[in-house]
């Protein structure tokens, strides 16, 4: 039996392969058969032509038994989808301009969509490269734990198997050409073990490296082995300079790990030294913990309760840092992706409404050549064909159109994907961790499969239905019966769908026009930022103030540089650097219910630098020293709410990072400045002068006002850099216009992307009205003709084509205002000084869509009234 299938199998392997030499051998052996019969026949004694004759009638119709043949080949409906396809190449040929158009549309929707669902799987639902990530929760209160906190809560967790730590550092790397900046996580030493870690070299920490007396080793990751190292096996053991401290490099990561973001470069332990201040007195960790395989959410809600309440009782905490409070957990991989998520879904979500508008396109393309070929389907039904037979044609029709849209649209993806990459709205690096693979193109060829069968589906109900024209003997007159009112069902869905897309992209148009009218407090045009890192262990305090005080005399010398200065810490680009404060005349903000402020060390010129307004008292000047009177600055909101009724200048203010025993005289106001983000709450912020902040600080950040070209700047300050010290390390270089671009990079991005879609569905929706209504026009030319004939007036015949193309852009119109509130609380989100049911933004988007509407609608309404009565008759 297995014999006999095989050798089936095989026959109508071949018989498919060599179709034309299976057809010609197929002919000559009915051909062999005739002339034997006829021969025969000869030999009783007839002449050849009627032997000939007899002998066809005598083996019946040769046609229909060649096809019992081949239908006994096995192989009849493959040939016929052969058959199908050379057909609808054919057709295509023969309307390249629609078809092209279709094929176009239909493959941007379906490349676009697959580029971004390899993004989205790349970052949503790919694993992360640890063990078991639905195990790994991370705690409350980031970057705000210290060592006394890890180990408190390490005694005490009962639901989770283990706690680890984390945060990151900056630390110079130094080679015999210079140094460079390397962004490293330090961790503690079951870092890698509780995330279920591997290296592909050498090992990770063992226990007690993050304690006082380990040797200083590193893990690194595998792009700075093979960038910095040259992807050198035997680095296992070796030596390298971080921050001048000779580091053994102990083990190398695989290629794909990451935590918790690309940008880290290699991991150090963390130095939990009981005995010193950063362990009991700065919070600065990430905690990440796994939870026992038994644990269930009850229970570790639970225990985190339990423990936010014993740190309460151990520990006390100002207002602003209680920890104590509001404590939960949350999945580690939304921790790390922050608000990637939200948007990428909202734009493939985008992405879909447009490629259901290239749907709606195609499938009316195909409604209409299905139903302009009525008499041919007519001819094949009274020559035999059945239904089934018409639907597999037009089903092939749509699927071969998608497939080679879905081929193009994979060209598209590849080509785009990066690009797509760059312009989405990622951060830390996450871009490096998607790419475009198998599964990707995967997807991409079922979707068009899936979309080829959406296409076929409504020219196929109408067959199945008799109402295609021609072949069930009705005849439609204009859009309100069988394929007129199906493509006017289409249309209106199409302005629908383009009506959401257009909302969105006014809506986020909107928004960020009152991102920009945002005042941050400082002006951005023409300043040059540069990051500066040393290392403490590499420098003492007297070689990084020499350092930085020559370096700035240098720096202002340079042409075009107007003025310059230096801070701890960039506004809007650069966090941290925040604690209690107290206030001397304000005897009710003590203890625990003292103030949270941000605070900087700038020198004199920054602020000019910055464009940041004096309001009140000066600015910090040359002679603030060390062993001069302390003094401070303090932001707008620092004065409003800490003297509301009482002049700033002269009170005193005890910032904790001054070691809370030095008071600071307030001498000037500064126009409040955006810190921390672009929107949102701004803290209080206190200005000290860096010469008296008792330290040069490792990191500092240098401002250049400069009407030269940041180009030549920045090369410039390099070379300075490098000349004075080949210690420190250039890092971040840019402008501060780059600075507000990257905090208003969301927004952007998703209204360049939202705009973008919509401009498309514009574009698609009016096609879409434009077909409806050319194919009612073409329809019904013999009607118009007559109308013409009888006297109606050319403008008469143009405003009954216009209004009835209005009547689907009308309804769909209606239909996505609707919708677009209905779904208005997805980009509310994204918003900002703009309400997500906005009228403006509806309006407008309404109204775009009716007038292009309108646009679409007159191109085939004038061809209407310029039809001739005479040619519209002849051609009937």
């Amino acid at each position: 039996m297995l014999r006999r299938r095989l050798r089936d199998f095989t026959f109508r392997l071949r018989t498919l392969l060599r179709l034309k030499s299976s057809e010609r051998e197929l002919t000559e052996e009915f051909a062999f058969h005739l002339a034997m019969e006829a021969e025969k026949l000869e030999r009783q004694g007839m002449d050849s032509t009627e032997a000939a004759r007899l002998a066809r009638l005598r083996f019946g119709g040769v046609a229909h038994e060649q096809e019992r043949t081949r239908d006994a080949w096995g192989i009849a409906m493959l040939r016929d989808f052969f058959h199908d396809v050379r057909h609808t190449l054919r057709q295509l040929r023969l309307r390249p301009g629609v078809n092209l158009l279709a094929l176009v549309t239909l493959a941007l929707g379906l490349g676009a969509t697959s580029a971004l669902f390899g993004v989205v799987r790349g970052l949503l639902l790919r694993h992360l490269p640890v063990t078991r990530e639905a195990e790994l929760q991370v705690f409350w209160d980031d970057w705000d734990w210290r060592g006394i906190e890890l180990d408190f809560l390490r005694e005490r967790m009962q639901v989770f198997s283990g706690l680890a730590a984390y945060s990151n550092e900056a630390y110079t790397y130094r080679t015999d050409v210079g140094s460079s900046l390397v962004v490293a996580g330090v961790t503690s030493a079951n870092f890698f073990d509780v995330l279920g870690a591997r290296p592909m070299l050498g090992r990770t920490f063992a226990p007690g490296e993050d304690r006082p007396g380990a040797e200083p080793v590193v893990v690194l990751s595998w792009s700075m082995w093979q960038q910095e190292l040259g992807g050198d096996s035997s680095v296992i053991g070796r030596r390298i300079l971080l921050d001048g401290t000779s580091t053994t490099v102990i083990g190398v990561m695989p290629r794909d790990f990451f935590f918790p973001a690309p940008d880290y470069r290699a991991w150090r332990p963390l130095d939990l030294d009981p005995n010193s201040s950063v362990y009991q007195g700065r919070g600065w960790l990430v905690i990440v913990g796994r939870v026992k395989p038994a644990a269930t959410a009850g229970a570790i809600n639970a225990e985190i309760q339990m423990t936010a309440q014993a740190l309460g009782e151990r520990f006390h905490y100002p207002k602003a840092w209680d920890k104590s409070q509001n404590a939960h957990v949350r999945p580690v991989r939304e921790y790390l992706l922050g608000d990637v998520r939200p948007a990428l879904l909202l734009l493939l979500g985008a992405v879909a409404l447009l490629l259901l508008i290239a749907c709606a396109n195609t499938a009316a393309l195909v409604l209409a050549r299905t139903t302009d070929r009525s008499a041919e389907l007519k001819l094949r039904v009274a020559l035999g064909a059945g239904r089934g037979r018409l639907i597999r044609q037009i089903v092939t029709e749509s699927l071969t159109l998608s497939i080679l849209s879905g081929l193009a649209g994979g060209v598209i993806a590849s080509v785009l994907f990066q690009a797509l990459v760059t312009r989405l709205p990622l951060h830390e690096g996450l871009g490096a961790t998607v790419s475009l693979d198998w599964s990707t193109f995967a997807a991409g060829a079922v979707l068009a499969l899936l979309v080829g069968l959406l296409v076929a589906a409504i020219p196929v109900r109408h067959l199945l239905q008799g109402r295609l024209s021609g072949v069930s003997g009705e005849r439609v007159v204009g859009t309100r019966r069988g394929p007129g009112r199906a493509h006017a069902v289409l249309a209106g869905a199409e302005v629908m769908l383009a009506v959401m897309l257009v909302t969105g992209a006014m809506l986020l148009i909107r928004s960020v026009e009152h991102l920009y009218a945002i005042d941050p407090g400082f002006e951005s045009r023409g300043v040059v930022t540069v990051s500066l890192v040393s290392s403490a262990r590499d420098m003492d305090d007297p070689a990084r103030w020499t350092f930085f005080r020559e370096l700035l005399e240098r720096v202002r010398a340079i042409p075009g540089v107007g003025s310059a200065g230096y801070t701890t810490r960039l506004p809007v680009r650069d966090g941290g650097w925040q604690g209690p404060v107290a206030i001397e005349s304000r005897l009710d903000l003590q203890g625990t219910a003292r103030p949270n402020s941000a605070y900087r060390a700038v020198t004199p010129g920054f602020l000019r630098t910055m464009g940041m307004e004096i309001k009140a008292g000066r600015d910090v000047e040359a002679g603030d020293l060390d062993g001069r009177p302390l003094v401070a600055l303090v932001s707008e909101s620092f004065a409003r709410k800490m003297w509301p009724d009482r002049d700033p200048l002269g009170q005193r203010i005890r910032p904790g990072f001054m070691g809370d025993s030095s008071w600071l005289t307030v001498v000037g106001v500064v126009e409040e400045t955006r810190m921390f983000a672009m929107t949102g709450d701004n803290p209080m912020t206190a200005y000290f002068p860096w010469e008296q902040s008792g330290s040069p600080g490792e990191v500092l950040v240098l401002v250049l006002k400069t009407d030269a070209d940041p180009a030549v700047v920045i090369p410039t300050v390099r070379q300075l850099v490098k000349d004075l010290d080949t210690r420190v390390a250039v890092a971040r270089p840019g402008t501060m216009d780059e600075v507000v671009r990257d905090a208003l990079a969301q927004p952007i991005q998703l209204r360049f992307f939202l705009t973008l879609f919509a401009a498309l569905a514009l574009v698609l929706g009016a096609v879409g009205v434009y077909g409806v209504v050319a194919y009612a026009v073409t329809r019904r030319k013999t009607e118009f003709g007559i109308r013409m004939a009888l006297g109606a007036a050319p403008s008469r015949v143009i405003g009954e084509v216009v209004g009835g193309g209005m009547v689907p852009v009308a309804v769909g119109v209606v239909a996505g205002l609707l919708s677009a509130l209905a779904l208005s609380r997805v980009l509310g989100r994204f918003l900002y000084g703009v309400a997500a049911a906005d009228p403006m933004s509806l309006v407008l988007a309404g109204l775009v869509l009716v007038g292009s509407g309108v646009l679409a609608a007159l191109v085939p309404g004038w061809r209407a009234g310029r039809v001739s009565p005479v040619e519209a008759l002849r051609a009937e």
